[in-house]
């Protein structure tokens, strides 16, 4: 006889195979969750490595497709995070060129305008600090050059 558990959503309630409901022991399942993570990921393999037919095994190819998933999941999310730092850090750079400068910026639609002081880079997100506030520097719609300041 064999027993199942089951696994209750929120409007559902589905029967899981035992062995399915060991491979996801430890996996949180989110609402709106549409992808793995790597170590959801690990789980299932190591349980499919557990629980596979000893007289039908795994063959070498099908692990070895499933181990050059993980590699390119692994490189992907890390490609993902040397892209951001870059991004952030080429705006950081850009914004350093108005220091000095007259802006106008779009704040909500009012324009404000003055002579950019400082440049901050918090959370991701680059700044410019005109008239002692600190304003997105996505939001400059234009930038002149004060007088007497040749660059």
């Amino acid at each position: 006889m064999s027993t199942t558990s089951s696994v209750t959503g929120s409007t559902n309630t589905t029967a899981l195979d035992p062995v399915v409901q060991k491979a996801l022991e430890g996996i949180t399942i989110k609402k709106n969750k549409s992808s793995l993570s790597q170590d959801d990921f690990l789980k299932l393999l190591t349980v499919q490595l557990q629980n596979q037919d000893p007289m039908k095994p795994m063959s070498d190819a099908e692990f070895m497709g499933q181990m050059a998933q993980f590699s390119a999941l692994e490189q992907t999310k890390e490609l993902n995070t040397t892209v951001t730092n870059l991004s952030q850090s080429l705006g950081f750079s850009s914004a350093q060129s108005y220091l000095g400068k007259f802006v106008t910026i779009n704040d909500g639609g009012a324009g404000v305008t003055g002579i950019v002081s400082g440049v901050k880079l918090a959370s991701g997100v680059t700044s410019v600090t005109v008239n002692g506030k600190d304003y997105t520097a996505n939001n400059i719609t234009q930038v002149e050059q004060t007088t007497g300041t040749t660059n």
